[in-house]
């Protein structure tokens, strides 16, 4: 019996898929015909092409000297001087419960 009823959702659903496509082609014209092209899929985008005439490439990053490369830490050493190491904080303890930590009494059948 339960067999017969998946049978039944299934072709139900398969029929409604296909009376509205029928529906949608009688109110709107077939896919392939010329018509509303916000119905249409996009056609797929073509590759770029690495260098072509014309076209200018993507400019790379530039290469960092060694001496850039320090001076780039250095500054951002400086950033960090002054601020609380992972040592010197101290970890948040509430004065009183948050409310996520709150008890909730839950019946025993869930």
């Amino acid at each position: 019996m339960q067999v017969f009823k998946v049978g039944l959702v299934m072709a139900a659903g398969l029929g409604s898929t296909w009376a509205a496509r029928q529906v949608t082609d009688a109110w709107l014209g077939p896919p392939g015909q010329p018509g509303p092209q916000y119905l249409m899929q996009a056609p797929a985008a073509e590759p770029a092409a690495p260098a072509a005439a014309g076209a200018a490439a993507p400019a790379k990053p530039p290469e960092l000297s060694r001496e850039e490369m320090e001076a780039e830490l250095r500054r951002a050493q400086a950033e960090l001087d002054g601020k609380p190491t992972a040592d010197e904080l101290q970890e948040f303890r509430p004065s009183k419960p948050l409310a996520a930590d709150l008890a909730i009494a839950l019946p025993s059948d869930i």
